[in-house]
């Protein structure tokens, strides 16, 4: 059975067609974007060929329309976990403990931040001074671990 694809959105930015398209994908929404290329490579194009055309098959539409209108509208749900989500300058440690409320949700701070941001800043690249800090997570203390 062939699948028809109906254009429910277009937009004058590539990236906004893409967020847009990644929401749909999450829902199980299969879509796909037309002239994403042409107006990725020239975006003056965009208003000649009528923006980055979102198209979804015509058996979704409908919800594609519904979802894509709470995502515009502002209401748009999204589901949270309580799952820690670190940083690539962090990594946990579960058999460290925090001195002070003897928590195990703490992590390692590898590269000295404020160093690390600044020589991004000057030098247009980041230099990686190594901190050796600890923080808890539950807390907020940071430390650095006695070495004998």
């Amino acid at each position: 059975m062939n699948q028809q694809f109906v254009t429910i959105a277009t937009f004058n930015e590539v990236t906004e067609a893409h967020i847009i398209k990644g929401r749909l994908e999450a829902e199980g929404i299969l879509c796909f974007l037309g002239d994403e290329h042409i107006i990725g490579a020239q975006p003056f194009y965009s208003v000649a060929v009528g923006g980055v055309k979102l198209k979804v098959t015509e058996a979704d539409a409908e919800e594609a329309k519904a979802i894509l209108g709470h995502i515009q509208g502002g209401t748009s749900e999204f589901v949270l976990t309580d799952e820690l989500e670190l940083s690539p300058m962090q990594e946990h440690l579960p058999n460290k403990t925090c001195p002070v409320c003897e928590s195990d949700n703490v992590a390692e701070e590898k590269y000295n931040k404020t160093v690390f941001s600044l020589s991004y800043l000057l030098l247009g690249f980041p230099l990686p001074f190594f901190s050796r800090k600890y923080k808890c997570y539950n807390c907020g203390h940071f430390w650095k671990e006695k070495r004998n």
